[in-house]
């Protein structure tokens, strides 16, 4: 830019130095020093006429250069304004465009990372198609080992009907019996309800709502065999209430309240007592002691804490005779099992632990240790 402006300068300066009189051949000598005497009068007037031209062209020219040497320095301004705004423009769209390359590869990455998404989410989907499929199948069994159940109670319920005449004089205490099975099934669907509630609040993805149909699934199936354990246990009882002495009756329920995410040895002490008739169980130790010699059948039910599996054993004088077991398929998952043992006076049976961590309940018990006396 100061360059340009240099070489009009210099433009200029030629232009003033040509405004020179053409007349006097370049030449600057004064008009005064002429020999007038040589000139007659018209040519004096033509010469004088001719100066007079000459001082006002060059009057002209002079003005003329000046008001160019002025637009000159004001378009020099000007380009020296349109040179800092160019240059204020070319920064700021440097800046402009860092700022898009920036959120061009921001936009790359995040179209990768959805790209990978989109994958895993079509994976995710595959595989719920089939976990449904698997689903649908064990549904199917579910059904029709509902079916075998509905044929199997009918025929216990005929074989009631049919001894109800030898049974007249225990229907008091077997109506308390039914009763407490009622209320023990109210309460665990009520803690079964509650659970799915805790399970719908858990629930994020369509894995674990799969996971959760699994669980109600085996849930059902495990409420199915022990009904079953039920049935039979109540119809063993049936049979054997004539043996019993009234005076020599010996039957317990024990349970834990509160949870823990954490146990992993010894044995399970269930210190809430229900049931204590005969004093043979021991809250403070868990342990069970056989007040007579005779049959007894134990039950335990343990809910394992959230996806932690749990197996426990039933064991008679330090010796497992039955294993329950809460599988990590899924989270709360109930493990049950019965045994029926010949016992002499003294014997000890408790709960202890196998495998896994922790176990759950609440105020209404959930992991319970039953057992009593059949003959």
């Amino acid at each position: 830019m100061i360059l340009t402006g240099l070489c009009m300068l210099l433009l200029i300066s030629r232009v003033k130095t040509s405004t020179i009189s053409m007349l006097t051949d370049d030449e600057t000598t004064n008009a005064t020093s002429l020999n007038l005497d040589t000139l007659d009068s018209n040519n004096v007037d033509v010469f004088r006429q001719l100066l007079n031209q000459e001082t006002i062209i060059r009057m002209t020219m002079v003005k003329n250069v000046h008001a160019l040497m002025k637009d000159m320095l004001t378009l020099q301004e000007k380009l020296t304004a349109a040179e800092n705004r160019i240059s204020k423009i070319h920064t700021s769209t440097d800046h402009e465009i860092s700022k898009l390359k920036e959120e061009v590869k921001l936009l790359k990455t995040e179209n990768e990372f959805l790209k990978n998404n989109s994958a895993q989410v079509r994976a995710d989907i595959d595989h719920l198609n089939e976990n449904l499929t698997d689903l649908s199948n064990t549904l199917t069994d579910v059904k029709i080992e509902v079916r075998y159940l509905s044929i199997t109670l009918f025929d216990i319920n005929t074989n009631v009907r049919e001894t109800a005449e030898i049974l007249q004089h225990h229907n008091n205490s077997m109506e308390n019996i039914n009763s407490d099975i009622a209320h023990n099934d109210r309460k665990q669907s009520a803690a079964l309800l509650e659970l799915g509630k805790q399970h719908v609040r858990f629930i994020d993805d369509i894995r674990n709502t799969t996971r959760t149909l699994k669980a109600d699934i085996d849930q059902f199936q495990t409420d199915q065999w022990r009904l079953s354990a039920s049935v039979s246990s109540l119809e063993l009882f049936r049979n054997n209430q004539t043996k019993c002495d009234p005076n020599q009756e010996v039957a317990f329920t024990a349970s834990v309240t509160s949870l823990s995410s954490t146990w992993n040895s010894g044995t399970l002490i269930f210190d809430v007592v229900i049931t204590n008739t005969g004093n043979g169980y021991n809250p403070s130790t868990g342990v069970f002691t056989s007040p007579m010699s005779g049959t007894y059948v134990f039950y335990v039910s343990a809910v394992e804490y959230g996806a932690q599996h749990l197996y426990i054993d039933i064991v008679l004088n330090s010796v497992s005779k039955v294993r329950a077991i809460g599988h990590s398929s899924a989270s709360y998952q109930t493990g049950t099992n019965m045994v029926v043992l010949e016992l002499q006076k003294g014997d000890s049976v408790w709960v202890r632990y196998a495998s896994g961590k922790g176990y759950y309940s609440s105020s209404v018990p959930l992991t319970t240790f039953s057992g009593y006396l059949i003959s």
